[in-house]
């Protein structure tokens, strides 16, 4: 683990794994440095992997109250500066963070995973979930979450009471406790994708070399934004992935991934 300050003077922390040309994966929201560290792995033997903490996240520091994307662009881009990174990788909201990005670094490739544009989301459920985190019941909230982003394979067709009594069950330990922690970044991250990234418009003249990469089994409104992102994107090929749903690049499949993002950072 490294650390690096931002513009800011915020704390941001990375895990470097490998060696060769530079390549930065910024992970989603809901997960961590600790999720990605398998595709690391699996394309260490091609690259320097660098894999940052968004803030809010183990040796990173907080969100703050001036948070917004241009906020994640200078943490990623503080990283790239210092280690001449010209390869980019982002996994849903690090695929919106990093679609930013690109429009203000001098990017050699920009690979992106399921990018969540809030214009083909639904998120009639986030108000629930907010007043469930401030009632610090983790456990409801946790239920919504994954109801309501349409994700968590088998889970998300798992009945609410089942799927309750189940997360009762993990209610303690380490793990549990870092789920908290990332459940509670949820509502800021979602505030500024409606904010500053909800829609294709923004990204209509990015020209940078991209791979769009998605999974056959992730939920419609993915699909719909990838579509809508590749139409968007000129410079762009799309890559689906056989079998793989959202969470492919984390803890679906990330060697296949890997395959993909070496075969295009080449």
């Amino acid at each position: 683990m490294s650390t690096i300050q931002s513009i800011d003077g915020t704390t941001i922390g990375y895990t470097v794994t490998g060696k060769g040309p530079g390549l930065l994966i910024i992970h989603g929201t809901f997960r961590a440095s600790e999720h990605y560290q398998k595709l690391a792995k699996a394309l260490s033997d091609k690259f320097t992997v660098y894999v940052m903490d968004r803030r809010g996240r183990n040796h990173s520091g907080a969100k703050g109250a001036d948070y917004s994307i241009q906020k994640e662009c200078e943490d990623a881009i503080a990283i790239m500066k210092a280690h001449e990174i010209t390869y980019l990788f982002g996994h849903s909201f690090g695929a919106v963070a990093s679609l930013y990005i690109s429009m203000q670094y001098p990017l050699a490739k920009l690979a992106l995973y399921e990018a969540p544009l809030l214009s083909v989301m639904d998120v009639s459920w986030m108000p629930k979930f907010e007043e469930l985190l401030k009632k610090e019941d983790m456990v409801s909230a946790s239920v919504v979450f994954i109801k309501g982003m349409k994700m968590g394979g088998v889970m998300r067709v798992i009945p609410n009471f089942i799927l309750r009594v189940l997360f009762n069950k993990m209610a303690h330990g380490e793990e549990w406790e870092q789920n908290c922690k990332l459940l509670k970044n949820v509502p800021q991250e979602f505030q500024v994708i409606a904010k500053e990234g909800g829609t294709f418009e923004a990204f209509k003249n990015i020209n940078t070399e991209t791979l769009i990469l998605g999974g056959t089994k992730t939920t419609h409104y993915l699909k719909v934004a990838l579509i809508e992102l590749a139409n968007t994107l000129k410079n762009s090929k799309t890559v689906m992935l056989e079998g793989l749903d959202h969470n492919g690049p984390d803890e679906g499949n990330p060697e296949v991934v890997a395959v993909e993002l070496a075969k295009f950072f080449v």
